[in-house]
Formats: C-alpha cells, sequence, structure tokens
C-alpha cells in the first residue's frame, strides 16, 4: 500500500513538470505571436521610381549647343568644351543630361532639401546636368565656361548661387564662388527668337546649381519641430519627412531620432507662426508606398506632430505633391 502512494505521488509530480513544459512553451508561442515583423523597405527605391530618367539630349562636341526645357531654362555649351578624365579635348556625339527644379513637389520628389549650414533657403530656381560620352562622364574644359539661364521675371536682389549638394552624403548647399547676374538675354535658336530675362549662372564645372534666397525672420521659431510615424512600420530606412513653409518656396528634410524615434528639425531661422505641410514618403518594398500629410503651424503647441501614412501608388503621390 505504502509503495502504490509512492508511486502515485512520483507520477503526480511527473505530470506536473510535464504541464510546466507545455504552459511555458504555449506561453513562448503565444508571445511570439505579438513580436511585430520587422520593418522593410528602402526609402530610395520611391525616388529611384518617382524621379524617373532626367532628360537627355545628344549633340556634337565640336560645335555650340544650347540645351532648354520646357521652363526655358538653358545651358550654353560653347563648341570643343569638354575634355576626357586624362584632358583630351572630346570630339563626336556626347549626352547631355539636365534636370531642373522649380518648385517644392519637385524638391520632395529629388530629395533636395534648402538647407545651407543650419540656415534655411528659399528656393528660386535649382538645376542639376552632366555630360558623357558612351557612358563615361566628361568635364568642362580647364578656362571655360558655361552659361547657365534660369528664366526668372521677378528676380531676388538677396539671391545668391549655391552649389556642392551631395544627395548622397550630404542635403546641404553651400555659397559658391562661381558668378551669378541678375539679366535678360535674347538668342536664335531652333527656329525660335529666345527673349528671356532672370538668373545667368557662370560656371566652370557640372553638377547641381541652386540659385536661393536665405530667410529673414524678425521673430524665431526657437525649439525642435518633431514628427512621430508608427515605429512598428516606419522608420528612417523606409521613410522620409518633410516640412513645407507655406509662404516660402522651402523643404526641410527631417532627420530620424533614433533615441526618440522621431523626426526632427531645428535651423537658426525658422519663422515662428509660419503654416506649414508636414509630408511623410514610406516604401515598404514592391512598390508598397505610404503617404502621410498634415497640417501644422510653427509654434511651441504644433512642435510635436503625429502622421498616420496611408498606402497610396507612385501616381497618387505625385499628384499629391503636384499641389506644392
Amino acid at each position: 500500500m505504502k509503495r502504490n502512494i509512492q508511486s502515485n505521488i512520483k507520477l503526480y509530480i511527473f505530470q506536473l513538470l510535464i504541464l510546466g513544459i507545455v504552459i511555458s512553451f504555449s506561453a513562448c508561442q503565444d508571445k511570439d505571436e505579438f513580436i511585430p515583423d520587422p520593418v522593410t523597405g528602402d526609402i530610395n527605391d520611391f525616388y529611384e521610381e518617382a524621379q524617373g530618367d532626367y532628360s537627355q539630349a545628344i549633340f556634337d562636341a565640336t560645335e555650340d549647343y544650347v540645351y532648354i526645357t520646357n521652363t526655358n531654362t538653358s545651358v550654353h555649351v560653347p563648341a570643343n568644351s569638354l575634355v576626357n578624365a586624362d584632358g583630351t579635348t572630346v570630339t563626336g556625339e556626347v549626352t547631355i543630361t539636365f534636370e531642373d527644379v522649380m518648385n517644392k513637389g519637385e524638391s520632395v520628389i529629388h530629395n533636395v532639401p534648402t538647407v545651407s549650414n543650419g540656415s534655411l533657403l528659399s528656393n528660386e530656381g535649382t538645376v542639376y546636368f552632366t555630360f558623357s560620352q558612351d557612358g563615361v562622364e566628361l568635364s568642362i574644359k580647364p578656362g571655360v565656361v558655361l552659361v547657365l539661364r534660369i528664366t526668372d521675371n521677378d528676380t531676388d536682389q538677396e539671391a545668391r548661387l549655391y552649389e556642392g549638394y551631395d544627395a548622397i552624403s550630404n542635403r546641404n548647399w553651400v555659397h559658391s564662388n562661381q558668378t551669378l547676374l541678375r539679366d535678360s538675354w535674347s538668342f536664335f535658336w531652333d527656329g525660335k527668337d529666345w527673349i528671356d530675362s532672370g538668373y545667368e549662372l557662370y560656371v566652370t564645372k557640372t553638377g547641381w546649381y541652386s540659385v536661393s534666397t536665405e530667410i529673414s525672420v524678425t521673430e524665431v521659431f526657437s525649439q525642435p519641430m518633431c514628427i512621430e510615424l508608427p515605429t512598428e512600420l516606419f522608420d528612417g530606412s523606409n521613410s522620409d519627412v518633410f516640412l513645407i513653409l507655406n509662404d516660402y518656396d522651402t523643404v526641410i528634410a527631417l532627420e530620424q531620432d533614433s533615441e526618440k524615434m522621431l523626426f526632427c528639425a531645428e535651423f537658426s531661422n525658422t519663422p515662428l507662426g509660419v503654416n506649414a505641410k508636414i509630408v511623410s514618403i514610406s516604401s515598404l518594398g514592391e512598390s508598397n508606398y505610404h503617404f502621410g500629410m498634415s497640417n501644422a503651424i510653427l509654434n511651441v503647441a504644433n512642435s510635436e506632430i503625429i502622421i498616420a501614412p496611408q498606402p497610396k501608388s507612385k501616381e497618387q503621390i505625385l499628384d499629391l505633391l503636384g499641389m506644392f
């Protein structure tokens, strides 16, 4: 009898151990079910698809050439003005790649914020151009000056020329020592007399150039402007957030604070009380894009805003950015 009781006790203890293991295993399974999937996607996928191919044209490097966009932005390339890496003058057909960024929506699409060394800029006109032959990039011959013209019938006397922007390594413009004039011009090209006025840029190298004014304000918004996105889906790898000032041609890229899980920006000349739009663009992979937008007034009450991005197609996002 005593032996049976001991056996029953051992069996009961064994059953309790098995039950504990089962409960622990089940608890682990339940816990795993609530772990969110890792954030996916790459925001650069959106830019590559949305930007499309930059405008291109082919011309003879041994002849004078003028490239003109549909906004009347132009670049005059003198004959025999391009060289290879070894300094030899280029002959034959070459390709010019050109883009002009003339409004805030295009600044977002091309990820070209209007910021210089901690100060906000208002964009008067931004251009990018390069030359290549058989896929190899070319340079402008030393001593040769190209004339870039940005049409603007209401030029700003405070405008300055900026260069050095690099979308990969930084988002910052620096003052250029190349020449900027406010002038009018006329030339006959492609069967048409071109008569315009605006900004003339005299440049000796290819790349990005911007004609902009530094924002001047009497009252400054002196604290960070921060935006929160749902952290389970979005972070700085698959999302960008932009602050767009309504009364200026100004686009500000907010940087993610990984510790606070917020996208924030702070500048020395942000105008207090100005109306703005907050725009978020996210790419979750395989053309799965999300877009968020909110109104904001830059003051203490609106220093932190939550945005809930919604699924949008590339075309829908481009239409919404077209409002700017």
